[in-house]
């Protein structure tokens, strides 16, 4: 928990000053950059994220970086004070965080869409649809397949779970059985 409320400090941060200049959504792509570069070179994230090599040394392969990639003031200082702190490991919830701030403010709502089957995209777009005009809000959904739930759908928005599956409906009918 104190690792997301950190995040979420971060990411506030670097967001209002996006808000402020304009430039919110290409702070997020050049994040999203940063990170992929992190995800392909291991040793590179290593390297910055574990505080076993000292700080000049990391400072000096992260300048390289933000060069290279050509990172944005802000988000360069956002990394850099990161890295005196310690607290490259959380780059992956600031992302999240960020992502977050990005979507509230382009009227979005990210969510999760299970299904025992894999969906068809016309009957993902259908839920999205219906949870767009419900919520008053783009709805963007992933599908995961969760072959546990037999048959129907497990939506997750904003932490609030919508089930539909097949075994809840079970379980439900279980609970009214025993009580009777």
């Amino acid at each position: 928990m104190i690792s997301q409320s950190i995040a979420r400090k971060y990411a506030k941060g670097l967001f209002s000053v996006g808000e402020k200049d304009g430039k919110y959504m290409e702070y997020f792509r050049e994040f999203d950059q940063v990170m992929e570069i992190f995800d392909k070179e291991n040793r590179l994230k290593k390297a910055l994220m574990l505080p076993l090599i000292e700080v000049g040394k990391r400072k000096e392969l992260l300048g390289d970086v933000v060069r290279r990639l050509q990172i944005s003031a802000p988000l360069a200082g956002m990394f850099t004070m990161l890295l005196e702190n310690n607290r490259m490991a959380y780059l992956p919830f600031i992302k999240e965080a960020y992502s977050r701030l990005v979507d509230e403010k382009e009227g979005r709502i990210k969510g999760t869409v299970w299904s025992a089957y894999p969906l068809e995209e016309a009957t993902k777009k259908r839920i999205e649809n219906e949870l767009s005009a419900r919520l008053r809000q783009e709805v963007i959904l992933t599908c995961l397949e969760d072959k546990s739930l037999i048959g129907g759908v497990k939506v997750m928005i904003r932490g609030t779970i919508i089930d539909g599956s097949v075994k809840q409906q079970l379980a439900t009918l279980k609970e009214n059985i025993l009580k009777e």
